[in-house]
């Protein structure tokens, strides 16, 4: 009987010593891609350009990934406010998911995209690119504006960064065409 246990204690310390052993460079390879990531934690970040405030953007959280290419990704959301010269807000985006660029200074965003220029013009949709370099939106996807009198419904958009001039690509619905002939 003492040998059967001593045979069963024998064999469960050689599976013990066998399951312990650990690869050193799959470790190595685990901390190499948990270090690749860097978190921040009620973001606050200014954008300027030519000395200029521009934009200021808040979030929740943020990942940035180092691994190439290099991206800093909003996964809680985020909140930008752009500036006119003087520091006036022109226009407030609110994305509930944000990731950005580093090498092109893109910024894509996607999941409730709302855009309002200081007019009260309100851009919705679900995904929107930001170029901050050109100033400029544009998306793909389909897009709702609505204005004080109108709503517009369409697929694609061209828009300033402010979104005060902005560019249904294919519009649909109904909407309302001002007779030229009638301005005169």
């Amino acid at each position: 009987m003492n040998n059967i246990i001593a045979r069963i204690a024998l064999f469960f310390s050689l599976l013990t010593i066998v399951a312990c052993e650990n690869d050193i460079n799959a470790i190595m390879n685990m901390d190499k891609q948990l270090a690749a990531v860097e978190e921040g934690k009620d973001i606050e970040s200014m954008y300027s350009q030519t000395g200029r405030v521009k934009a200021k953007l808040t979030a929740p959280t943020m990942l940035r990934h180092l691994k190439p290419p290099v991206f800093v990704e909003f996964n809680t959301g985020l909140k930008v406010l752009f500036y006119n010269d003087t520091l006036g807000v022109e226009s407030t985006l609110t994305a509930r998911y944000g990731k950005y660029f580093e090498n092109d200074a893109n910024v894509f965003l996607r999941d409730h995209v709302v855009v309002i220029n200081k007019k009260g013009e309100r851009l919705d949709c679900e995904e929107l690119n930001w170029d901050s370099k050109q100033q400029k939106f544009l998306s793909n996807k389909p897009v709702r504006i609505s204005t004080v009198t109108d709503t517009l419904y369409g697929t694609g958009l061209e828009s300033n960064q402010d979104f005060s001039d902005y560019t249904v690509l294919h519009p649909s619905g109904p909407f309302v065409i001002q007779d030229s002939t009638m301005m005169q």
